[in-house]
């Protein structure tokens, strides 16, 4: 799994490969048709690696049960030495092109800076990738912590009790990501008061429902959040990560090469198209994305530590219905 997340978000996200190209060449037609396209290359880039996901954690519980999943967890997060170093790459790279830019030097050089901004973009995903697999094994670890001390044999999800928290669970990322990519929206000032706001459904989300609604429905919600949580978090990145190299695709010229030659450098109707998916890319991939892998263990983390709590004095609306 540490192989095929990132992998397959490479292959989403690099604008050598036909994905990339092929939202560049929907720039053509204009901003509409590359959302478009943007969008169905990011839900389709979550098939493989849901699968991948899925398959190690059937495996891992064959062999060892909860164990089998901690121990696979911890193989997952060995990587992170890997995907520090990859991710770190991204950032200096695009700030070597803004120094660049900003010292008035050569067209050259900025297009050898853009060439490894690009590469940046695709070394991002891929740490992304190593990053969403090990939330995900993480947050089912925590969430087979959470059922011991709350008291819970087994979760049967054609409990009413349970199904409410699977729905809730799976609102909340979305709720989230809309509150994330809203603040990116605003202005200044706005962007630090709306900044504060996403906080809320991470942190006491878990409290709420685990007080109101018992250790069952916070259950339901933690699988919930879970299974969405990861979904989002996997097409985000890979959408924008598109739309970003789209924009580098064009206007390095790849498009004139392959496509059509009047489409033209910078400033072109192609070009334009693909600066507002760019635009629209940035708060998915660089906020929405990754903090969502955060929500969905700060919730599973939370559950854990007063699960004793709720499993005492919870589910105080049931008990007056």
């Amino acid at each position: 799994m540490p192989l095929i997340c990132p992998s397959l978000m490479l292959t989403a996200s690099s604008n050598t490969c036909s994905p990339v190209q092929g939202v560049a060449d929907s720039c053509r037609t204009g901003a509409a048709t590359n959302v478009i396209f943007g969008l169905a290359l990011g839900y389709k880039y979550v098939i493989i690696p849901i699968f991948a996901i899925s398959i190690s954690i059937y495996v891992s519980f064959s062999l060892a049960a909860m164990y089998g999943i901690a121990v696979a967890t911890t193989g997952m997060l060995t990587t992170i030495s890997t995907g520090l170093a990859i991710d770190a790459y991204g950032p200096i790279s695009d700030n070597a092109g803004g120094i660049a830019e900003m010292a008035g030097m050569s067209h050259k050089i900025r297009e050898r800076t853009d060439a490894l901004d690009a590469a940046g973009n695709t070394t991002a995903a891929i740490g992304k990738g190593f990053a969403i697999g090990s939330a995900a094994l993480v947050s089912l670890a925590l969430f087979g912590a959470y059922v011991s001390p709350a008291g819970i044999k087994s979760v049967d999800v054609l409990t009413p009790k349970v199904f409410i928290g699977l729905i809730v669970g799976a609102m909340l990322p979305y709720w989230f990501s809309a509150m994330t990519m809203k603040s990116v929206g605003s202005a200044a000032l706005k962007m630090v008061e709306e900044g504060n706001d996403p906080t809320w459904c991470t942190c006491y989300a878990p409290v709420i429902v685990g007080t109101f609604l018992g250790v069952e429905t916070l259950a339901g919600v933690l699988a919930g959040s879970l299974v969405s949580g990861v979904q989002v978090a996997i097409s985000a990145p890979n959408t924008g990560g598109a739309w970003d190299n789209a924009k580098k695709y064009i206007e390095a010229g790849g498009v004139q090469e392959e496509h059509v030659k009047s489409l033209g450098p910078k400033g072109s109707d192609c070009h334009k198209a693909a600066v507002i998916g760019d635009t629209i890319g940035d708060p998915l991939k660089d906020t929405s994305g990754p903090s969502l892998n955060i929500v969905i263990k700060l919730m599973a983390v939370e559950s854990l530590v007063f699960a004793p709590f709720f499993a005492a004095h919870g589910g105080l609306l049931f008990k007056f219905i």
